[in-house]
């Protein structure tokens, strides 16, 4: 089942480049851990609470679908290229796109609702999305690929959704950045939102290779120069991910700050209450996200297990100090995601990225956004600005090694 691409933010394109087509990895060796008893232990800990958290059961439940739900309840699901923030009124009408009918629908299919994306993992929130046979029509459809290959070209229906997302798996390529690139052709009238026939033949030209193919396999930003497309959403010309800046601006501070460029998996706080507070009180929300996201980025453990890696950092350490033999001490993780941080931005300041390259598209400043009527409120400089000074804190207070004075690469 070809499920796990590398297409976001470019590393299967370099993996392409390289001809490589896929990393095999052993899984039937465990490595020669220190104390392999006690490692187990932690991990047993580890899944027990897990297991309790319910944030995780939910998840466990309802896969990243879910989160559709909220989003537009919330008003902050990318709809019609960003033009609205609400695909259906909740108080009328069901999402169909959303974790409670997908999940449902998909059971009465004999689907599997609960499915696991690797060996070991103790969340499962993949699945395995059926069609009105029973078939399989694509495993996993998450909530990226419902927000930006689904609501965001005008589409309502799952079956739809993963017929597409199907295709873009097949090709190895990111259902974000494909959406987005789509809906803007809508937006200028090449097609009528929710056109999936369009979708199908935009896709076809990509596996094809032809000259409309090979405009669209560029991305987003290409062809919104290509087409002179006034509205394109964007951030270091990578398409913004399921998050409207305007109502969910932790995450969109996130998008802007990042390294990769509207990176929804790190420093992602969709559901913070932003009403009445600060630039500088959400740079600081975003970073401390950021720095833990890093960090469990780094030793390898699932962003969706946050809500208890957050709160178990001795735990944690205690499990990487029992596999290495080491002593290294509880805040050793935040300087770990805090040290990941500051190679990044590095990396991007030799890279010559500037400050213009973290600035959210105009239009999310100019139009208000329905049924909230919000705006973008925060720019770049002002994020930089707080962002330098929070890291300076933070910095001083972990006593975080400086980077070496010719850069780290």
């Amino acid at each position: 089942r070809p499920v796990r691409s590398a297409a976001r933010g470019g590393v299967g394109a370099v993996m392409g480049s390289k001809r490589v087509k896929a990393i095999v990895v052993d899984k039937h060796k465990m490595p020669p851990f220190h104390d392999r008893k006690k490692v187990m232990s932690a991990v047993r800990d580890y899944g027990a609470k897990l297991s309790v958290d319910a944030a995780i059961q939910n998840m466990s439940n309802l896969g990243t679908a879910m989160v559709a739900d909220i989003m537009n309840l919330t008003g902050g699901i990318p709809v019609r290229n960003f033009s609205a923030g609400q695909l259906v009124d909740p108080k009328v009408e069901r999402l169909r796109v959303g974790g409670d009918f997908i999940r449902e629908q998909n059971i009465e299919r004999g689907g599997t609702p609960t499915h696991a994306c690797m060996p070991g993992c103790m969340i499962q929130c993949s699945n395995i999305y059926a069609g009105k046979d029973g078939e399989e029509l694509v495993s996993p459809l998450e909530y990226e690929t419902i927000g930006l290959l689904g609501t965001n070209c005008g589409l309502a229906d799952p079956d739809d959704i993963a017929r597409l997302n199907a295709e873009a798996n097949d090709l190895g390529i990111d259902t974000i950045e494909l959406g987005a690139t789509l809906a803007i052709l809508m937006h200028v009238g090449q097609a009528e939102f929710g056109d999936v026939a369009f979708m199908q033949a935009a896709i076809d030209d990509i596996r094809a290779g032809n000259e409309r193919g090979r405009i669209l396999m560029h991305g987003t930003a290409f062809v919104g120069e290509h087409y002179g497309i006034d509205k394109v959403p964007v951030i270091k010309r990578q398409a913004i991910s399921a998050y409207d800046p305007r109502v969910i601006e932790v995450t969109g501070i996130s998008m802007m700050s990042t390294a990769q460029g509207a990176d929804h998996t790190t420093g992602n706080l969709p559901t913070m209450d932003c009403t009445g507070k600060s630039t500088a009180e959400l740079v600081a929300a975003s970073l401390e996200m950021q720095m833990l996201c890093a960090a469990a980025d780094s030793v390898g453990l699932c962003v969706f297990g946050r809500s208890v890696t957050n709160i178990n950092h001795d735990l944690v350490m205690r499990g990487i100090n029992d596999a290495l033999g080491t002593e290294l001490p509880v805040t050793f993780l935040k300087q770990l995601g805090l040290e990941t941080l500051a190679f990044e931005s590095a990396f991007n300041d030799q890279a010559g990225f500037k400050e213009e390259d973290d600035e959210l598209p105009s239009f999310f400043f100019d139009e208000a956004l329905p049924p909230t009527r919000k705006k973008a409120r925060h720019h770049a400089s002002e994020i930089r600005a707080h962002r330098a000074r929070w890291l300076e804190q933070v910095n001083a207070e972990m006593s975080v090694r400086p980077l070496p004075a010719d850069g780290p690469y």
